[in-house]
């Protein structure tokens, strides 16, 4: 018994300062490896791409820490949306003619944050028939007498 213990004692005596040393890792660290394949992909993109990127990092700069957590909302609800929902509404943004989305999206990028989110607050609270003709007013929504190619998005029912 007494020499069993004696071997348990050594080995572990002898293992302890192996444990110490930390391993030594042959790959790069993990943040390398993905810089190396980000640059890889942004070498491989359009000019007019690279511009929209740094537009838009450019106006994540600029955004409060309030905004920024408001984003991340908006996106996660995004996430979690069904897929149905999501390609339904995927289907009537690409059947909106790309000049009313390039004049959508325009419009958009010239209001303010504040502006941005007193805008959504106020079609969240309109209903939908006035929400339209709202839409329609500001330029958000195609011309009348071009009716939408795609399928309607199903509604979601309001918290």
């Amino acid at each position: 018994m007494k020499s069993v213990f004696t071997l348990i004692t050594l080995t572990l005596v002898w293992l302890v300062p192996l444990s110490a040393i930390p391993p030594q890792d042959e790959r790069p660290p993990q943040d390398r490896r993905n810089e190396t394949r980000m640059l890889h992909h942004l070498l491989q993109m359009e000019q007019q791409d690279l511009t929209a990127l740094r537009k838009t990092i450019e106006r994540i700069e600029r955004m409060t820490p309030e905004e920024k957590a408001l984003l991340r909302e908006r996106i996660s609800k995004l996430e979690k949306m069904k897929p149905e929902r999501l390609e339904a509404m995927r289907e009537h943004f690409e059947s909106i003619d790309p000049e009313t989305r390039e004049a959508m999206h325009q419009r958009w990028l010239e209001m303010s944050p504040d502006e941005r989110r007193n805008w959504r607050q106020k079609l969240h609270d309109l209903p939908q028939e006035e929400r339209i003709n709202l839409l329609k007013e500001q330029g958000f929504l195609p011309t009348p007498g071009k009716p939408p190619k795609g399928a309607k998005p199903p509604t979601i029912p309001e918290e």
